[in-house]
């Protein structure tokens, strides 16, 4: 059963994964679907296009060797885990990446005693999870990038706007960069299910139902 859900998951396109981003984002409902399409495909192209020029620099250098090169402090905790959320990595500004080991085991048990390694490319865990979070690094010291710049309109009074920035779009970006930086051919999306599932099956599979509403980018 695991590995069906699996194949469905990695047949998703990296569009219908930015529908399902937007759609656990707190401001979802001030973005139309057609205005959510145009910045779903530029935090793609945002997310890849960081890392060609990261692959450019360091060619085949391992992800771990580029995020000392870049003076990127990287720790490991035991684990993160609370009734609502469970930490599998996170960044802090200026420069520290935080992967929370127990947690990336779990997963990588998970894929090894259900035979999906395969199906994921052989693809290691712990290089996505360093890959996605030294986006958010870089996001973090380029002002310029997209993911920073796009804005929604909240509320306005006369010619007055106020503004936010969209959280969706960040992730979004962050996956895209990931999926090129590691060269793997489907969407690290696929492990927000796969993460949850040694932790807590029935949730796992609830949101696995919820993702796929989105496919065929509905």
């Amino acid at each position: 059963m695991i590995k069906e859900k699996v194949d469905f998951l990695i047949s998703m396109n990296d569009e219908e994964w930015g529908q399902y981003a937007f759609s656990r984002d707190p401001l979802k409902g001030k973005v139309s679907y057609e205005l959510r399409k145009e910045m779903i495909e530029k935090a793609n192209e945002c997310g890849k296009k960081e890392a060609i020029k990261l692959k450019e620099k360091y060619k085949d250098v391992p992800i771990k060797k580029i995020i000392k090169r870049m003076n990127i402090d990287y720790i490991e905790k035991n684990s993160n885990v609370t009734e609502t959320y469970i930490m599998f990595a996170c960044y802090n500004s200026p420069n520290k990446i935080t992967i929370f080991k127990k947690n990336k085991t779990m997963v990588e048990e998970f894929i090894k005693e259900n035979d999906l390694s395969s199906k994921l490319e052989y693809i290691d865990v712990e290089s996505v999870l360093l890959a996605h979070e030294l986006f958010h690094h870089i996001e973090e010291n380029n002002k310029d990038i997209y993911t920073k710049n796009e804005k929604v309109v909240l509320w306005k009074i006369g010619s007055y706007k106020y503004k936010s920035g969209l959280v969706c779009i960040g992730e979004i970006a962050a996956m895209a960069f990931a999926k090129e930086l590691l060269s793997i051919n489907y969407n690290p999306y696929v492990f927000d299910v796969l993460m949850l599932y040694p932790h807590d099956k029935n949730k796992a599979t609830e949101l696995y139902k919820e993702i796929e509403e989105f496919k065929g980018g509905l």
